[in-house]
């Protein structure tokens, strides 16, 4: 498919890796059709959206449970759209329903979420092991564009942006959520503290600006686990964004 009028190129998991590994400049589609990386120059930053995807693989819909509407409200709309336009970033297509790729591998597969049962029978092994084999490509190819930017800059951040429903949660819930838990603070507090004045420095007409950490997420993803145990020289920056740049509940 076409994107900002360039044809989208389908590459295998290899082909991804070396040429990170070559320092290439690229916009291509992983061939599982799983999740598209997007290289315009190598700088010391990605962004991410792992549940901006709402694909079922065939094999799979026609054993869920669970409404295509239903999932569309949990997962991340449009948060692909604001990684796309950065200078390194991976943005997810699979939906999370399928696959979550912020849940361990051994848990990354739903039986029940946010209340409601996922699937109309139990998925035999060798179903679940297909599906964790999905989960297991996409951080080899993160690892492998992580671990080039260390080579390159020492270190580097991965902005893990997310957004959520806010019209369940009482109170005033914040426009901006940093999720620490995962974080070396110690080390990183003076990024994080800068970026959080950042976050709060941005206005947006008719919508009150409350940046916050670890109120109504606290950055325990996988994600961010994998990153601080594989990757300790660089940060992960957890971001949970209020969904006011949408209609919450139609989409």
């Amino acid at each position: 498919y076409r994107t900002k009028e360039k044809i989208m190129e389908t590459v295998s998991e290899q082909q991804i890796i070396e040429r990170i590994k070559n320092k290439e400049v690229f916009t291509a589609q992983i061939d599982t059709g799983a999740f598209t990386v997007s290289i315009q120059e190598y700088s010391p930053s990605i962004c991410t959206a792992i549940h901006d995807g709402h694909r079922i693989h065939d094999a799979f819909e026609g054993k869920m449970l669970i409404t295509e509407k239903e999932r569309s409200y949990e997962e991340d709309p449009f948060t692909g759209d604001i990684v796309r336009e950065l200078p390194l970033s991976i943005q997810v297509v699979d939906s999370r329903y399928n696959y979550d790729l912020n849940r361990e591998p051994d848990s990354c597969i739903y039986d029940d979420a946010w209340g409601k049962k996922v699937w109309k029978q139990e998925l035999i092994d060798e179903e679940k092991k297909r599906i964790q084999q999905m989960h297991s490509l996409y951080y080899r190819i993160l690892g492998s564009l992580v671990g080039k930017l260390e080579e390159l800059f020492n270190g580097c951040i991965v902005y893990d942006l997310h957004s959520y429903n806010y019209s369940r949660i009482d109170g005033e819930p914040p426009l901006f959520n940093l999720g620490t838990h995962f974080i070396d603070l110690e080390r990183f507090g003076p990024v994080v503290d800068h970026f959080q004045r950042e976050l709060a420095n941005i206005k947006i007409q008719g919508v009150h600006n409350r940046s916050v950490r670890d109120e109504v997420f606290w950055g325990k993803g996988y994600q961010a686990r994998f990153l601080r145990e594989k990757f300790p020289d660089s940060l992960c920056l957890p971001i949970e964004v209020k969904k006011v740049f949408m209609a919450e509940k139609s989409g």
